[in-house]
Parts: structure tokens; C-alpha cells; sequence
């Protein structure tokens, strides 16, 4: 199919990947069609080996390599000087690609077979990620070739995305950690701002409180509104030994193992169509992947401001 020009819904660790032929423009056409996708916003291209990769790239340093030996096959994509092959459309008109090769085996297998694959999140542009192939027929329906389903992903939160090309920069936190990069490089890398943009925006209103004092104030306020209200534990932040009547349901979320079940439960909430979902507090100085789904959890509520 991906040889037909056609999109194929794929597993990876992280989320489900909509895959096309990363060198067939009219193939990648497709991906920014049916997501909805800002031409501008270059795509990732998944590669199951070395000998892929050097097709894709103009240069190799000798710290992408370092990376590419310690975290690779894995969730850590690369922007790196890309080879004229490389379509304007993938590259979002910039200088530069973005590489990865996931770690898993339907996926390798998949690419070994079709070739590089362009590949952003199988899901429309602005939603949460799909960790499951239900999610990404919820999305795409009937707009893509195929789904393969390998059912729920592992690491439930995208690749780290690092830029190599000049100052070394994370763009995007992810399933591995900046430490463990800065670890390998041996030097600083730039983390991202502070204050996150907005990736996705779910179908209900999402808070992240500061404090347990506030949460009570939300809480007590959803359902005075009689709002159907959601709340999401954590096993970070230690609050009051108090109980809440009146929610819809609550969850526990563990910042380190708990995989795909943030954007899960997320998707949960909307379909049975929850008004408001809050989380309770976290710590500021959270590291690793427990950073990473805070991330997450921060630009969830950023999107619904912009909204």
C-alpha cells in the first residue's frame, strides 16, 4: 500500500505513526490533507537502519551518532542537515530533517519493507495522540489504507525531539529524558521554554491546579455547576486526606510507568463526554519522563486558553 501512495496507520513505542513513502510527494501530500495539518510543519521520517538514515542526511556528527548508538532503535528523533532527496514538503521548507527509528517491531519491519517513512501522529492535527488503533479510526475513519493494529503503545507520550544542527536544542520533550541526552553529549543542551505551547486541545475543559487549596475551590465549583467533573491523582504530590463527592470518576496517573494512559484517558473523558478534567498538583521540579507527560498535561491546558 505504501508503495500504492497510500497512508498506512502504524504502532511505535511512543503513539501510533501515520506512515507514506518519505520520498513520494503526492504520498506526503495526503498525511497534511487528512490530518489537517499546517503545510509549514515539517514531518518526522522513521527509518529502520543506519544505511536509511545516511540517505536522508547530508552530514552525520560524530554526537548524533553517539546518540543514535545509545537510544536507538527508540523514542529520540534528530534534526539533522538533510540531503537533497529529502522532499520540500517533509522538511517544511527548512534546512534540516527530523529522524528517528522507533522500537518497535511492526514498525522496523514495516519500513524495512516500504522504505523511510514520513510519519507524524496518526490522529487530526490539534487532537491528543492515539495510543490505540480505536483511537485512530476514531480520527481518520475511513481515510487512510490501513491500520495494523498492535493494540496499546508502550511509552504512551511522542520521541524527545533534539535539534543538531547548530546550537543543540530540545524541541520537544518526550520518552527520553534531557538528562540522559546531556548524559551521552557530555555538555548542556537547551531545554524548551518554560511555558509550553499548545499541541493538542481535547473536546473538554482541562485544569492543572497549583496548589490543593485551589483544586478543593475548582472542585466545589464544577460540581455546584453540576458539571460532569473528572479528576486525575498523581503519585508525585502528596495532598490532604480528603474525598470529593460528586465527580464523575477519578484516576490515578504514575508519572513514570503509567505509559499510554494519559492521552487514554483523556480520549475516555470525551467520549462520555466529561464537561471539565482536573488534574491536581504537580511539583515544578519533576525530571525525566515524569517532566515529559507534565508537558503534556501543561499544553493540553494551554490549548484550551487559546481556544
Amino acid at each position: 500500500m505504501i508503495k500504492q501512495k497510500e497512508l498506512v496507520a502504524f504502532p511505535t513505542e511512543t503513539v501510533y505513526g501515520l506512515g507514506a513513502d518519505a520520498f513520494c510527494v503526492e504520498a506526503v501530500e495526503k498525511i497534511f490533507k487528512v490530518k489537517g495539518r499546517p503545510a509549514e510543519n515539517p514531518l518526522l521520517v522513521h527509518v529502520s537502519s543506519m544505511e536509511q538514515a545516511m540517505q536522508l542526511v547530508s552530514y552525520l556528527s560524530e554526537d548524533a551518532l553517539r546518540l543514535m548508538k545509545e537510544f536507538w532503535p527508540g523514542p529520540l528523533s534528530m534534526v539533522l542537515p538533510a540531503s537533497k532527496r529529502v522532499p520540500d514538503i517533509v522538511r517544511g521548507g527548512k534546512a534540516g530533517v527530523g529522524l528517528r527509528m522507533p522500537a518497535h517491531p511492526v514498525a522496523l519491519r514495516l519500513i524495512e519493507q516500504a522504505g523511510p517513512l514520513a510519519a507524524p501522529s496518526a490522529n487530526k492535527y490539534g487532537r491528543p495522540s492515539p495510543v490505540t488503533a480505536d483511537h485512530v479510526r476514531t480520527d481518520l475513519h475511513d481515510q487512510i489504507a490501513a491500520v495494523l493494529n498492535a493494540g496499546t503503545t508502550g511509552v504512551g507520550v511522542e520521541s524527545t525531539l533534539i535539534d543538531l544542527q547548530n546550537d543543540y536544542k530540545i524541541l520537544r520533550l518526550g520518552g527520553i529524558a534531557l538528562e540522559a541526552i546531556q548524559d551521552v553529549l557530555g555538555r548542556e543542551v537547551k531545554a524548551p521554554e518554560r511555558r509550553p505551547a499548545a499541541q493538542f486541545a481535547a473536546d473538554l475543559e482541562v485544569i492543572l491546579a497549583e496548589n490543593y487549596e485551589q483544586l478543593s475551590i475548582i472542585l466545589d465549583d464544577c460540581i455546584k455547576r453540576n458539571k460532569k467533573t473528572a479528576l486525575v491523582n498523581n503519585n508525585y504530590q502528596k495532598g490532604p486526606n480528603k474525598s470529593y463527592t460528586g465527580l464523575d470518576r477519578e484516576y490515578q496517573l504514575d508519572l513514570i510507568s503509567g505509559g499510554a494512559v494519559l492521552y487514554s484517558l483523556i480520549r475516555e473523558c470525551e467520549s462520555d463526554n466529561v464537561d471539565v478534567l482536573v488534574f491536581a498538583p504537580l511539583p515544578a521540579d519533576l525530571t525525566g519522563i515524569a517532566a515529559s507527560f507534565v508537558d503534556r498535561i501543561q499544553r493540553a491546558v494551554s490549548a484550551r486558553l487559546e481556544n
